[in-house]
């Protein structure tokens, strides 16, 4: 794993996807509001970090010589008032703000990772020509509040590796209570060899050439879960290209563990702490 991990430190990695500012207000819950169903809520501090295909990005940045980020569209904020004592999301609110334009070609790169978030910077034309042009294609798509339904990863007609969680897979291949490995098949054939199914503190699933591959999580500490399935996935997507699936579970897993254990975008998963994080595991 270590070797494989070592394998990509001169690839050259684009990422596309969308702009996201996640905004986290920290608050002491109150009392319960007399005359409304409100969540009353006092303000104590607020923390700003780069989410969505940025977030992503920065995962990566220690393991390969050049990772680039191409976004466009609008940028969407989300603001959430977090329970300072206990990190408890206790609800949010989305903002759209400026306008991102920063297109770059998915030619000449040896991984370009999608990072769709289902906010609007990738386009039907943006996928055709990411699904016609890349050398080795990665493909996240999110099903969040926002797009409930309406941002699945059949939107791709072909992709090298996928990495969704349970719900978006059951959602795309409109099966709510089937094995997840007949889920997986469905979505699989004639779009991707490599097959990645998270499953939160279940771990996650892999598929590839027709055999299934299952590694458990690791859950010793867990402080915010937000972007750890965005850390397993950007970390090993250009692994993809040649490792193996047991290889990619294991390591993928070590990545959404080490994401758990951080604040928001406090930091990013390392290479140095992923491989410290292996060798003692």
């Amino acid at each position: 794993m270590i070797d494989l991990i070592e394998s990509i430190k001169d690839y050259k990695v684009l990422f596309v996807g969308d702009t996201i500012i996640d905004e986290y207000h920290y608050v002491t819950p109150l009392g319960k509001s007399a005359k409304e169903n409100l969540i009353p809520v006092k303000y104590e501090s607020q923390e700003l970090f780069n989410g969505g295909v940025d977030a992503a990005a920065n995962h990566l940045k220690t393991f390969c010589k050049e990772v680039i980020v191409s976004g466009h569209g609008h940028t969407t904020r989300k603001v959430r008032m977090v329970d300072k004592d206990y990190m408890r999301k206790l609800f949010e609110v989305h903002y759209t703000d400026g306008f991102t334009q920063n297109y770059v070609s998915p030619k000449g790169y040896d991984v370009v990772v999608v990072a769709d978030f289902g906010h609007g910077a990738i386009t039907e034309e943006r996928i055709s020509e990411l699904c016609r042009e890349s050398s080795f294609l990665a493909v996240a798509a999110q099903t969040n509040s926002a797009n409930m339904g309406f941002n699945l990863i059949t939107k791709y007609r072909r992709a090298d590796y996928i990495v969704i969680d349970e719900p978006e897979a059951r959602l795309a291949a409109c099966d709510r209570d089937g094995p997840i490995e007949n889920v997986i098949i469905k979505l699989a054939t004639n779009r991707c060899w490599k097959f990645v199914v998270t499953l939160g503190h279940r771990g996650a699933v892999g598929y590839h050439e027709g055999k299934f591959y299952r590694q458990s999580a690791f859950t010793d500490l867990v402080r915010d879960t937000m972007g750890a399935g965005d850390a397993f996935f950007s970390i090993t997507a250009p692994m993809a290209k040649t490792g193996k699936m047991e290889d990619l579970l294991f390591i993928g897993c070590a990545a959404g563990a080490l994401k758990t254990g951080i604040v928001g975008h406090r930091e990013s998963v390392t290479k140095e702490k992923l491989i410290e994080f292996i060798r003692t595991h």
